[in-house]
């Protein structure tokens, strides 16, 4: 695997040169260039987009029984942009109320939105709601809509200041569950609570404040797989709780809301599954409520915002062999996307639905206090299970159902963690910045 940066934007490097050097020197060239610049003033922008399928019209895929027009909306789906500025860079932060887009699509839509605008980072993400469609597999509709929501946040660009915080709520448990004598059994849905092996149920935000100290956004990280409206059989278009989040917060005036899904492949919400659709959106809309309050007391707790500074960045590119038959692609593309926002605040972004464990492992590791797990973002890589997990099996951690090699996420949150340390070490000097002999 090979990692090309664009932590500044230059040219493809040549062909003789390892990614592992393209890296340094692309580190090299922006501690260089942004250290003779002063701390930029931070800015920020938020606009959504709705991209409900159309009811009664629209044809979509529904998980098990193929193609069915779509009845009643449960719940408007939309495509929110966050553009971030410090003065010399752009991020996008693009989070739609989607459960799949294809690899090949993905890419495609990654490509176009790079060579349309001048941003220094993207991040496109799914929030992997179970209910959440495309109408008649129409992606080119899609990318207008999120060109639209990108360019009403970028005219909406305000000076913002940015703190972080974590909290915990229990409403998210391991699904596959382990027996003594080593085999496993899928606990799909636990509205009992029954006790399992324990998860990450932190709740991650970082706070975008207006200069009058009021919300303009709050980027939520959860990990819990958004399938409380979840129908294998029968459309229903939803957003599932982040999109209960979004409202709640809204509601009590806490400003808007972009969440992204965190390390979920094998935990879900205890509500998971309900039926009927009557009571799974009621269960749904609760789960969205008990996160939303989290998030304020969150929010009331962080104490420690910054204005100004400088972005460091990192995108590590992949094309991966597909090792799942019968498939009609031979490799799939995947990102790593690294963003140290402030001195204590860092993300790092992944292209599957990373297992639970391989998010406590960036967070433990990871040299900045705050730092958020985003699966589900710039590719579509399916299951990434950790070693272990496959020995045991179940459902997403069986090796013949992966789409590529099991060691990959090893080999992945390794690479992650590299690159935050090394962004670190550089803007903390720990690493010369002063080119070798």
């Amino acid at each position: 695997m090979q990692g090309v940066s664009t932590g500044v934007l230059v040219k493809p490097p040549p062909a003789n040169i390892s990614g592992k050097t393209v890296r340094v020197l692309l580190y090299l060239m922006f501690i260089m260039g942004s250290s003779l610049i002063m701390a930029g003033e931070f800015e920020a922008g938020f606009s959504k987009v709705a991209i409900t399928p159309v009811a009664h019209k629209d044809v979509v895929d529904t998980l098990q029984s193929g193609p069915k027009t779509v009845g009643d909306i449960s719940d408007p789906i939309y495509a929110r942009a966050l553009i971030l500025s410090d003065g010399l860079s752009r991020i996008a932060f693009i989070s739609l109320d989607l459960m799949f887009i294809p690899s090949m699509v993905y890419a495609e839509l990654l490509e176009g939105l790079r060579e349309q605008s001048s941003f220094n980072q993207i991040f496109l993400s799914i929030t992997h709601s179970h209910s959440g469609y495309v109408g008649n597999n129409n992606y080119g509709a899609l990318k207008g809509k999120i060109v639209s929501a990108i360019e009403a946040a970028g005219a909406k660009l305000q000076a913002v200041k940015i703190g972080a915080s974590e909290g915990t709520l229990d409403e998210a448990y391991n699904r596959i569950v382990r027996h003594t004598d080593d085999s496993v059994e899928m606990l799909w849905t636990n509205p009992a609570r029954k006790p399992n092996r324990s998860v990450d149920q932190s709740v991650g935000v970082i706070n975008l404040q207006k200069i009058n100290g009021e919300t303009l956004v709050n980027i939520v990280n959860y990990s819990a797989h958004p399938v409380v409206t979840m129908d294998l059989n029968n459309v229903v278009v939803s957003a599932d709780y982040p999109g209960q989040l979004a409202n709640s917060l809204k509601q009590q005036g806490e400003g808007e809301t972009l969440f992204v899904l965190g390390a979920a492949g094998d935990v879900n919400p205890y509500d998971a599954d309900t039926k009927p659709t009557a009571l799974s959106l009621e269960k749904s809309n609760q789960l969205g409520e008990r996160l939303a309050a989290e998030v304020i007391e969150i929010v009331r707790g962080i104490n420690n915002y910054q204005a100004h500074g400088n972005f460091s960045f990192d995108n590590l590119r992949y094309v991966l062999p597909v090792i799942f038959e019968p498939s009609d692609i031979d490799a799939v593309p995947a990102e790593i996307n690294t963003l140290i926002l402030t001195d204590n605040i860092a993300l790092a972004s992944f292209s599957g639905e990373f297992f639970n464990e391989f998010g406590e492992r960036i967070k433990l590791q990871s040299p900045i206090n705050h730092t958020f797990f985003l699966g589900y973002t710039n590719g579509s890589l399916g299951y990434m299970p950790t070693l272990e997990a496959v020995q045991f099996g179940g459902y997403g951690a069986t090796a013949g159902e992966l789409w590529v090699d099991n060691k990959t996420g090893e080999s992945q949150i390794n690479d992650a963690i590299e690159s935050l340390q090394t962004q670190y070490q550089i803007r903390s000097g720990i690493l010369s910045s002063e080119p070798g002999p």
